[in-house]
């Protein structure tokens, strides 16, 4: 899962360099679930859930490092909102999905998923076209990603016996766009992530992209917040508000506390009619069953500490 939050932070911040935006990133740090919720398991499995989860962590902050387009981190004038539109953007997509076989094309290696969108917004062209360049960008990048899960593929396939190779199905990976929120001034868009390499079950995580549509421009939170620290803080209580409750509580990793810090980076975050949305992804604080948590932020309690300009 953090693996692919990597992917998508790298491309969120390739887009970045594209919209006019700057990128902050988190460190994250792997973490053994609690022996409440799962059973102890082996040395050699549990090294191995380790590293599945910092190679994940990896994975979400080269996303993050994408999105700027490989450029370091700099200070660049927040752009001011444009014109409210008369309504909300419109957002269709592009099905870029595909299966990827063998040289004798008789062995599937790789089935891939990814739906891209495309945002029209008639009233002001400039500005979709800036939000529709973020995903072709993102898209582009995702070709890399691609091949080489299709070369893992192929070694994994050409390493099995004639008996094993009868049941083998190839991986999978891909990634699902969908509408989070959209109106006159914000447009949100969640992706849902994934691959799958002959484990129990698949590494997922869901990132986010938030857009100022009266300008086309990618948000980042030093857009929006204006003190990300005191921000922070309430952030954080409101995600220990919800973990350590039902359903979640019995999910929870053994140190998740020291992590909670951590949580509230560039690629998890969007606006909507409530607040602030925070992608709390499994296996950051929760194990793997309890899926992504989404925690609103109400902008009552954010207003000290948030942009005007976003205050929904």
């Amino acid at each position: 899962m953090k693996k692919k939050l990597v992917l998508l932070s790298f491309s969120f911040c390739f887009l970045a360099a594209a919209c006019g935006g700057k990128k902050e990133a988190g460190d994250e740090k792997p973490k053994a679930p609690a022996q409440s919720v799962q059973q102890e398991e082996s040395a050699c499995e549990q090294k191995k859930k380790e590293e599945q989860k910092k190679d994940a962590k990896k994975k979400q902050e080269k996303e993050g490092q994408e999105s700027a387009a490989g450029q370091p981190e700099q200070e660049i004038a927040t752009e001011e909102p444009g014109t409210e539109l008369s309504k909300a953007p419109e957002v269709s997509f592009i099905d870029y999905s595909q299966d990827i076989q063998n040289e004798a094309g008789d062995v599937l290696l790789l089935s891939v998923t990814e739906n891209c969108p495309v945002i029209s917004i008639p009233e002001n062209q400039a500005a979709a076209e800036k939000m529709n360049m973020v995903f072709e960008q993102q898209h582009t990048a995702n070709q890399t990603y691609i091949q080489e899960d299709a070369e893992e593929a192929r070694k994994a396939y050409k390493a099995l016996s004639e008996e094993e190779r009868n049941s083998w199905n190839g991986y999978g990976t891909g990634i699902s766009y969908k509408v989070a929120y959209a109106s006159t001034r914000i447009l949100s868009i969640e992706a849902e992530n994934y691959k799958w390499q002959g484990g129990a079950h698949p590494n997922t995580w869901t990132s986010s992209y938030c857009f100022d549509v009266t300008t086309g421009t990618l948000l980042y939170l030093s857009d929006i917040l204006t003190d990300k620290a005191e921000a922070g803080k309430i952030v954080e209580k409101h995600i220990l508000d919800t973990i350590t409750k039902e359903p979640y509580k019995d999910a929870l990793m053994s140190d998740y506390e020291s992590y909670v810090s951590d949580i509230l980076t560039e690629n998890v975050f969007y606006l909507n009619d409530k607040g602030l949305v925070v992608l709390c992804n499994p296996d950051m604080l929760t194990v793997y069953a309890a899926g992504t948590i989404e925690i609103v932020v109400p902008y009552a309690e954010l207003k000290p500490v948030m942009n005007p300009n976003y205050v929904l």
